[in-house]
């Protein structure tokens, strides 16, 4: 993994944001210490309409960054096996709450799309994992 881009969103909305897949165990404990909102298995051919979601919702800060992290690299970094390991190939889109405007906006509403926060994810994982 290695490669960004950058899109625009919304017809009126131009908000920036970058796709980060350049994944180091440094930032995902920056990850799970802002508690980012986290989505698994999400197609990135979704990833538009999930920041456009997000941007109408909570509002996204200028230049925001989603995080992209597949899921062999997930249970690469937290020693994740078995039935415990996600498949290589599934995406895990974590954004940082300090890029939305308005991240209580979210709180509640992350329920209906199964948005979780990273720090709830690792610390599930790990409990699994050792059990």
């Amino acid at each position: 993994m290695g490669s960004s881009r950058k899109s625009h969103i919304g017809e009126n909305n131009m908000s920036n944001y970058t796709v980060n897949t350049e994944i180091t165990k440094s930032l995902c404990e920056e990850l799970y210490n802002d508690s980012a909102l986290t989505l698994e298995g999400l197609d990135l051919d979704s990833l538009d309409d999930y920041a456009k979601y997000l941007d109408e919702e909570c509002g996204l800060k200028e230049n925001a960054v989603f995080h992209v992290i597949d899921g062999y690299t997930m249970n690469d970094l937290y020693d994740l096996s078995d039935n415990n390991a996600y498949p290589d190939d599934l995406h895990i889109v974590v954004i940082k709450l300090s890029d939305l405007v308005k991240p209580q906006s979210i709180v509640m509403k992350r329920f209906n799309f199964g948005g979780r926060w990273f720090d709830d994810v690792v610390d599930n994982n790990a409990r699994r994992e050792c059990c």
